[in-house]
């Protein structure tokens, strides 16, 4: 069966978010949406949470990966949407926000690539700060940085098979390679006004990988002599060190 979109979460020993990333996707599901969870063959609870939920329209993969984006490579090829969307397993979908996208979706066909705004949350001594982050609407500086979110941004798969899906070679910034491949091959980007997804600053792609992003750059010939926004990418890593503390010291006030 094809449907209009496949939401598609990759985990591993993920049983303390899991369910709450799964229940919230499946009280939004109707007959034309798909829902691929893409296990990496967990050895904690989360497979068993999974399969509580397994249906016709809930898919479970589990078997043993090469990480995140090989994992996500598998949702791709395995799904049968026409759009796929990466929903983090430590996230979860507002209620509505799934019937809000399909409405995008259907009024913009004629686009390869649909992205959205998103919160970032910081998480201090088990306190959580959320704030809102809007998303450009130029993508010309995507060839130097990544000015989108990938998780608040949802793709036709034809498109994805067609630029070659993710470079497993990268550990950190495969996804901001892949939409660099897209926008420089003229793929079709709209932006929407609302919120798709949310961002835990904690997480490993929140972490400074300053010569990944350089080795993203050189494979898209973003430069031609000299990588000046390396050269960026290490002082924004020095104020971003200073700035740190006192930024999470007024949070807390």
């Amino acid at each position: 069966m094809k449907y209009l979109l496949t939401i598609v979460t990759v985990c591993f020993n993920s049983e303390k978010t899991i369910e709450k990333c799964v229940t919230s996707v499946k009280n939004q599901l109707t007959k034309n949406i798909e829902y691929l969870i893409v296990d990496g063959k967990s050895s904690d609870n989360t497979i068993n949470i999974i399969r509580k939920f397994q249906s016709d329209q809930i898919r479970l993969i589990s078997e043993t990966d090469e990480g995140i984006y090989d994992a996500m490579n598998k949702g791709i090829r395995n799904s049968q949407g026409t759009w796929i969307w990466f929903v983090n397993s430590d996230d979860y979908i507002k209620n509505g926000q799934v019937e809000n996208l399909i409405s995008y979706l259907k009024k913009l066909e004629n686009y390869d690539c649909i992205y959205g705004d998103l919160e970032y949350v910081r998480v201090i001594n088990n306190e959580f700060f959320m704030n809102t982050k809007k998303t450009t609407l130029d993508l010309k500086h995507l060839k130097n940085e990544m000015v989108m979110a990938h998780p608040s941004t949802v793709c036709k798969k034809d498109a994805l098979l067609e630029v070659g899906v993710f470079d497993t070679n990268f550990k950190i910034a495969a996804d901001w390679d892949l939409l660099l491949r897209l926008y420089n091959l003229h793929y079709n980007f709209v932006h929407i006004d609302t919120i798709l997804s949310r961002f835990y600053c904690n997480g490993a792609s929140s972490k400074p990988h300053i010569l990944e992003r350089h080795k993203v750059r050189k494979k898209n010939k973003s430069y031609k002599l000299i990588d000046v926004y390396m050269l960026k990418d290490v002082v924004k890593l020095v104020i971003f060190s200073i700035l740190k503390p006192i930024k999470n010291k007024m949070l807390k006030k």
